[in-house]
């Protein structure tokens, strides 16, 4: 049978106590950090406009998170989903990479509220670990085709989604092949948008978040969909993965969801491609050195890191999502400022003639063909500075990943800066409480009521 049966099979029939105790600690932490990269990202550029144009279908349904009123679930789904993404703060799988939570969380919420608003904490985290786990797990298996210009965010990311539904919904098997076959049906994902440097960066994994909706919808009322999910003449491994997929990489460890463990937050609201060199930049302001102490900087990086976040940057011109995606400008911030936060991708920052001149004039980005072309790491540095003396510093790990993870007061730190941004009425220590309860089996609703 097709592995779409493997996986909704897995899927329906998980429990809580079938996750290991770090599974669950990082299925509460991803959440933690995902509330509040939603709500600090509310307001972010190109939001309210989508608020309004939504509008016209409807106010009552889900909660808009932030106190932005309602939407029918598809399109409150949509909503949150591109505040949780729009500021480029939430979590990746540094292995394909894309964005999990953000594929998941939003549409398992707005099914939560609309069709079971008692439902219990630890079923909603196991509901919720299982479609991260799926995220990640086709993402691996497939394995990144960045080079292609898919992104796997989106294509990856709704397989999760869909799953995580019909967790929570315990459908039978068949109904979330379904679900899975109708969301195959809608599934497209390009890299453009970040290549043009867009706003619709942020609103395309929304895109599918709401056609998670839809597919559920239409398994759910017992409408049919394609069955040869992965392993049809036209499914996910022969359409996207040219035929190559990882079979064994879907098996293993797939009762336990093991793979969110795996799973990295982001200490910067930044590219993940970034973090290693701001790493970096911030070791050597901890030196003491500024941008007026260094002649030249020549960063070497993996091909791909080149393609996403090595290009030229013109303090002049760029937008937010240019900044997002540039070493050679979270690279100069860090190293002027000491930190890269939220502040750093408002219009004043960006126009910020010391940093941008630094970045357009004193960074050299090279792909090196001898590192692993896929790779966020290792990441090389050589720092000459004025006074002629050099420099050498390299990554081979990354700050928020499993091997380098944020501790609980890191986490803390950055909820607070994404509440604080966001002017969040909510108290982070509030937050980060009732989402911990729910591994106590406190209800979810004590979770939304904070989000409204």
């Amino acid at each position: 049978m097709d592995l779409a049966y493997l996986i909704a099979g897995n899927a329906v029939s998980r429990n809580f106590n079938d996750l290991a105790s770090q599974t669950v600690d990082a299925t509460v932490d991803g959440l933690i950090d995902s509330l509040a990269c939603a709500l600090a990202g509310t307001n972010a550029h190109g939001l309210a406009q989508a608020r309004e144009a939504l509008s016209r279908w409807g106010n009552s349904g889900c909660s808009v998170w932030g106190g932005f009123g309602r939407a029918p679930a598809p399109f409150a789904a949509f909503l949150n989903a591109v505040s949780m993404h729009a500021l480029d703060y939430d979590d990746t799988d540094d292995k394909v990479p894309l964005h999990a939570f953000g594929m998941v969380l939003p549409g398992l919420l707005a099914d939560v509220e609309e069709n079971r608003p008692d439902c219990d904490g630890r079923d909603f985290l196991t509901a919720l670990a299982v479609g991260v786990d799926g995220a990640m797990r086709v993402g691996r298996a497939g394995g990144p085709k960045g080079t292609r210009g898919w992104n796997y965010s989106v294509i990856s990311g709704s397989t999760g989604a869909v799953l995580a539904i019909a967790r929570l919904r315990r459908w039978e098997t068949q109904t979330a092949v379904d679900a899975l076959g109708h969301q195959l049906t809608q599934t497209a994902g390009s890299l453009q948008s970040i290549i043009d440097g867009s706003l619709a960066k942020r609103f395309q994994p929304a895109m599918m978040v709401k056609n998670v909706m839809m597919s559920a919808a239409l398994a759910q009322a017992g409408i049919d969909g394609p069955r040869n999910v992965f392993e049809g003449k036209a499914g996910f491994i022969n359409l996207y993965q040219d035929g190559i997929f990882d079979h064994d990489a879907m098996r293993a460890g797939l009762e336990q969801c093991a793979l969110v463990d795996d799973l990295s937050l982001k200490p910067y609201p930044a590219c993940r491609f970034t973090h290693a060199p701001i790493d970096l930049a911030l070791q050597l302001y901890e030196r003491g050195i500024r941008p007026q102490d260094v002649k030249h900087m020549h960063i070497r990086v993996s091909g791909q890191a080149v393609n996403m976040v090595g290009r030229k940057f013109d303090f002049r011109t760029a937008g937010v999502v240019d900044a997002q995606f540039s070493i050679a400008y979270t690279v100069a911030v860090g190293l002027a400022r000491g930190a890269v936060r939220i502040d750093d991708f408002n219009e004043g920052a960006l126009r910020d003639p010391q940093v941008g001149a630094f970045a357009a004039g004193r960074i050299t980005i090279e792909a090196d063909p001898s590192l692993p072309l896929l790779g966020m790491v290792p990441v090389f540095f050589d720092v000459e500075l004025g006074n002629g003396q050099h420099i050498e510093l390299a990554a081979h790990e990354v700050s928020g990943s499993p091997q380098k993870r944020m501790a609980s007061a890191q986490l803390r730190e950055k909820v607070i800066d994404c509440l604080g941004y966001g002017k969040s009425r909510v108290d982070p220590d509030e937050l980060i409480a009732a989402v911990q309860g729910l591994r106590e089996g406190k209800p979810v609703s004590s979770v939304l009521a904070l989000l409204e």
